[in-house]
């Protein structure tokens, strides 16, 4: 049996096989990108929006704003451009199938060719109980998470040090993550302090400083373009504005959240209750490994906040694959069964999640979503050509951006999230700020309450032009979600 796996590992159609892997995989459950559903993700079409803004020559953070790192944007703006949806999946397939390579190099040092089979398959079915509408900034950072820590694996295994070119290549995925969305890199970052501690408690100064200088030499082979794109086409307000929107302004939005929707906490505190368990379970003897893998988890919930959405965890998963390495359950029968019995759990328990998501947009709400991308796109159709790039989503919920990136249209000021943290903008105050051109349309979803001013500032100088609701119902059987009245208002001559 194993000679049968050995064989499949050691074939040339082996990275073929991971590439149709992560091909039907991606098709399958990448809501936002795949051609088989009728949806556009929350986040996503913010991402494609921001993207959009960059092939429309828009400045990012100052024409159009968003809380992730630019290169997360670039990536977006390179899919759209390539052949949009389409191209966009073929990407995150290619991704996946490096990230899956990069999977099977770590499981490889520990691993018999039958367990790598049996852990991909896990590893990949948890990625899929997270992975929410696909095309998540998580997603976009999975090969970056991945390479480091085989690197650490790797130095482990065979016991030698990690050579300072590595540790530039560990600087530079940090510098990628850094600029798609920083927290993630938590995964790993444990590793890296647990290797400069054991230099310094070692005495080893000068490996220590070596390491450091090419870890942040690494880094900044990212930063340097990032911040010179932005210098020379805003000067040093648009490198402020971007490192704004790349760190402070995300762990503003991370610190927000007042209260907490235990929908999103049960599992997702299941599941760090679960790997933590079996890590300590199953690695109580090798403190060289168990220690940077809580402290990596520890700042990975740390910087993610009260915010507890289930596809945060993809980021973890690849610190998984790391624990499925190291556990030895041939020693330990205990941590073998609970293993099992915690796996069998967390699978009853997702995959209940998993079943419905998929079920509820492929079959039950695909002609609903093409039902409300119809009625929008009959409203966009009573607007002049010419006008169509002066429409703003005023209370920037993102089913406006949603069905604005459905149509290909990108809102014409600056405010996607404000700095006031999804507090609606005043429109009387942007109408005298010298940044903001006043629209002649406003897209306005009645889903919560509005300053009386703003209200009555739009009556007062808008008129409706049509308007439809909105049912996020998943079955008009099943009385579950809720109805609110989309509005297109035009500007009054």
């Amino acid at each position: 049996m194993n000679n049968r796996y050995e064989k499949l590992f050691h074939s040339k159609l082996f990275p073929f096989l991971l590439f149709f892997a992560a091909f039907v995989f991606v098709t399958l459950f990448s809501r936002s990108t795949s051609f088989l559903y009728a949806f556009e993700g929350a986040d996503p079409s913010i991402f494609k929006q921001m993207g959009r803004a960059v092939l429309k020559g828009k400045l990012l953070y100052i024409d159009y704003f968003d809380n992730k790192g630019c290169l997360l944007y670039f990536i977006h703006a390179l899919g759209l451009w390539l052949g949009g949806n389409t191209a966009l999946l073929l990407m995150q397939t290619l991704s996946l199938t490096i990230t899956l390579v990069m999977w099977n190099k770590t499981l490889a040092l520990y691993r018999t060719p039958k367990q790598r089979f049996v852990c991909l398959l896990i590893a990949l079915f948890m990625l899929l109980c997270f992975y929410g509408s696909g095309d998540q900034s998580q997603e976009w950072c999975l090969p970056f998470i991945s390479y480091p820590l085989l690197v650490f694996c790797r130095s482990h295994k065979e016991k030698t040090a990690i050579k300072p070119w590595q540790m530039g290549v560990i600087g530079l995925c940090f510098g990628v993550i850094t600029f798609i969305q920083i927290n993630n890199a938590c995964t790993f970052l444990g590793f890296v302090a647990c290797l400069w501690i054991h230099y310094l408690l070692k005495k080893e100064f000068r490996t220590l400083f070596l390491s450091i200088g090419c870890f942040v030499a690494g880094w900044i082979i990212i930063v340097l373009p990032c911040v010179l794109y932005f210098y020379i086409k805003a000067g040093w307000f648009g490198v402020e504005e971007m490192f704004y929107a790349t760190f402070l302004s995300n762990f503003e939005y991370l610190g927000a959240q007042k209260t907490i929707k235990w929908i999103h906490v049960i599992p997702y505190f299941i599941f760090l209750l679960f790997f933590l368990v079996i890590n300590i379970l199953g690695l109580r003897k090798q403190r060289d490994l168990l220690i940077p893998i809580v402290l990596s988890l520890l700042l990975f919930v740390l910087t993610y906040g009260r915010w507890c959405n289930s596809f945060y965890l993809i980021a973890l998963i690849p610190l998984c694959v790391v624990s499925m390495m190291a556990i030895d359950f041939q020693e330990r029968k205990k941590a073998k069964l609970t293993f099992v019995y915690l796996s069998l759990v967390c699978i009853m328990f997702m995959g209940s999640v998993v079943v419905f998501q998929v079920v509820n947009d492929l079959i039950l709400r695909k002609d609903k979503e093409t039902a409300i991308y119809d009625r929008f796109h009959h409203c966009i159709e009573n607007i002049p050509i010419n006008e169509r790039d002066s429409i703003f989503n005023f209370n920037l919920f993102w089913h406006g951006t949603n069905m604005m990136e459905h149509e290909g249209l990108l809102q014409c000021n600056r405010v996607l999230f404000t700095t006031s943290l999804f507090r609606l903008p005043s429109l009387i105050k942007e109408e005298t700020a010298k940044t903001y051109i006043p629209p002649k349309w406003i897209l306005l979803s009645f889903n919560k309450k509005y300053d009386e001013n703003d209200m009555l500032f739009i009556m007062n100088n808008y008129e409706l032009s049509c308007a439809f609701e909105y049912d996020k119902q998943y079955s008009k059987k099943l009385r579950i979600g809720k109805k609110f009245e989309v509005c297109l208002y035009r500007r009054k001559a």
